[in-house]
């Protein structure tokens, strides 16, 4: 059944978030929309990616409401379903807290593309506004920059303090694009250290 190997997916997505190191206690967040169905599934709140397991994984309809698993859905629930709804393209997103990536979006900036492979694939990664997590303030910024997204190659956005948003056609595509966001801001860090000790390599 497509919702189990979906499942073992999300949770396989999940371990590999908390392996390197993208998420930090229960923080962050997978979903993935079921084919054909106006469903998607979300982990639960509370449960950490290091041990998430396809129990955690609820089944939620395009009205917010759990239609299968027990407990309530991760408290940004709300843009998950909101960029799903609104973007018939995007099967996916990945949540991180990533450390570059919120370092960066401290300083205010869009994520700079530093290397050929991020300004060919992310094209551009804009910055949306500090906001309390899981508030309808922050759920309404993060779809604002996909939904109004004509174009359609907006795939990850950094949030203010927070983290990164990063979206695909498949859990495995919404993954690599937050993983190539963290190393470009990780590649960005290290540029702007060098650029700040040019002297050092004239010797």
């Amino acid at each position: 059944m497509i919702v189990e190997v979906l499942k073992k997916e999300l949770v396989d997505i999940s371990k590999r978030l908390d392996v390197k190191g993208y998420v930090q206690a229960a923080g962050g967040n997978v979903s993935v929309r079921v084919p054909g169905e106006k469903l998607f599934l979300i982990k639960r709140t509370g449960v950490t990616m290091a041990e998430c397991c396809k129990e955690d994984i609820l089944v939620v309809d395009f009205d917010g409401n759990v239609v299968h698993g027990y407990g309530k859905p991760s408290k940004e629930v709300n843009f998950h379903l909101g960029i799903l709804k609104s973007r018939s393209d995007i099967q996916a997103v990945v949540h991180t807290h990533s450390n570059y990536a919120v370092a960066l979006s401290n300083l205010g900036l869009e994520l700079p593309m530093v290397s050929v492979t991020a300004e060919m694939y992310l094209h551009r990664v804009p910055l949306v506004p500090k906001a309390v997590p899981g508030t309808k303030e922050l759920a309404d910024s993060v779809i604002t920059a996909f939904s109004d997204d004509e174009s359609r190659q907006v795939k990850a956005v950094l949030m203010a303090a927070h983290g990164v948003c990063a979206v695909g056609k498949s859990l495995q595509d919404a993954y690599e694009t937050a993983d190539l966001v963290e190393g470009t801001a990780h590649q960005a860090f290290i540029e702007a250290i060098l650029e700040g000790n040019k002297g050092y390599f004239k010797r």
